[in-house]
Order: C-alpha cells, then sequence, then structure tokens
C-alpha cells in the first residue's frame, strides 16, 4: 500500500516538475548539447605542439 502511494507522489512530483519547469529544462538542454558539441569539437582537432 505505501509502496504504491510512494510511486504516486514521485510521478506527481516529476509530472509537476516537467509541466512547471518545461522552459528552462529545454535551455539547459539545448546549452548542454552545445557545450558537449564545441567540447567535442576542441578535443578533436589536431593541433601542432610545439
Amino acid at each position: 500500500m505505501y509502496d504504491s502511494f510512494g510511486r504516486a507522489a514521485v510521478r506527481f512530483a516529476f509530472g509537476y516538475l516537467r509541466r512547471r519547469y518545461r522552459r528552462e529544462i529545454r535551455i539547459g538542454f539545448g546549452l548542454s548539447v552545445v557545450v558537449i558539441g564545441i567540447g567535442a569539437f576542441l578535443a578533436s582537432r589536431n593541433v601542432r605542439e610545439g
């Protein structure tokens, strides 16, 4: 019984947070994709040493 109440409460909380902070989540996801892309580009460059 308490297990099902706990699952329902967690599901409600995640749903509420997704609805409430949808814009912020999208912005954060977009920024993380850009940062990962820049990091991959910088890591794969062939820069002469010395």
